[in-house]
């Protein structure tokens, strides 16, 4: 047996028939829910489900996946899918969230999901207001994305109070680099790169193509952008074969 086939054996084997069977049939509509396009795997902890999930777009068995991607890197039992869900969670296509990704959405709060994502194990989102995820974008180890403060902030002379949560918008095709924070405010344009490290704190008005790092993280290069899977493949087929 080859290691792929083992692989995915021992992904079929993690996987919660219960949890699964329960979220959808309990978050979804019936036409939707009978696909289980949400798959779940033993290790997810449900804190709190009184929002809503929706899935907007082709429903396929499968598509949203949660608490398989980086068992290669983390075992994928050290760590708990914590889904907290008292707003609202929308998909719009293929997700694959990783071992001890962290999802807690508030009341009134949205949280969104472009497809084509991958965030990997680790990763934290606490959504407050309003968080946007592009289609296409690639999420590294621990990062986290949080848009709010939690508190406030109050001027000691004014008795003015700082504004607790602001918007987060995640370009399409963005690559963000292992333990980046991104923060209230952040607004990052399509085929963003985001270094390892870096925190994000503002709308960044620069162009799309473009790498930013740092703490707080500024403009590095342009025209520069991650390849993605057809390209990467195309790409590693011609250098073989100059070889």
């Amino acid at each position: 047996m080859s290691w792929r086939n083992l692989n995915k054996i021992r992904r079929i084997s993690r996987i919660s028939i219960i949890k699964t069977l329960f979220l959808n049939f309990t978050k979804l509509p019936w036409h939707q829910a009978i696909k289980l396009p949400i798959i779940l795997s033993n290790n997810t902890y449900f804190y709190d489900l009184s929002g809503r999930i929706k899935i907007e777009g082709i429903v396929s068995t499968g598509m949203i996946r949660l608490g398989f991607l980086g068992e290669d890197t983390k075992v994928w039992h050290d760590n708990k899918i914590l889904l907290k869900i008292m707003g609202t969670l929308i998909f719009k296509g293929k997700v694959n969230l990783g071992v001890g990704v962290s999802i807690q959405i508030q009341p009134e709060a949205e949280l969104i999901f472009g497809s084509n994502i991958l965030m990997n194990y680790n990763s934290k989102i606490i959504c407050y207001e309003y968080i946007e995820i592009g289609a296409n974008s690639r999420f590294a180890w621990d990062c986290q994305l949080i848009d709010t403060d939690l508190h406030f902030i109050k001027n000691k002379k004014t008795g003015e109070l700082s504004k607790r949560n602001s918007p987060i918008k995640i370009g399409e095709n963005n690559w963000i680099g292992n333990r980046v924070s991104i923060m209230k405010g952040t607004v990052t344009p399509n085929y963003c790169i985001i270094a390892s490290l870096s925190l994000c704190n503002k709308n960044y008005d620069i162009p799309n193509y473009s790498l930013i790092a740092g703490t707080p993280a500024k403009l590095i290069k342009t025209d520069v952008y991650r390849v993605l899977e057809e390209e990467e493949a195309q790409i590693i087929t011609l250098n073989s074969n100059k070889n």
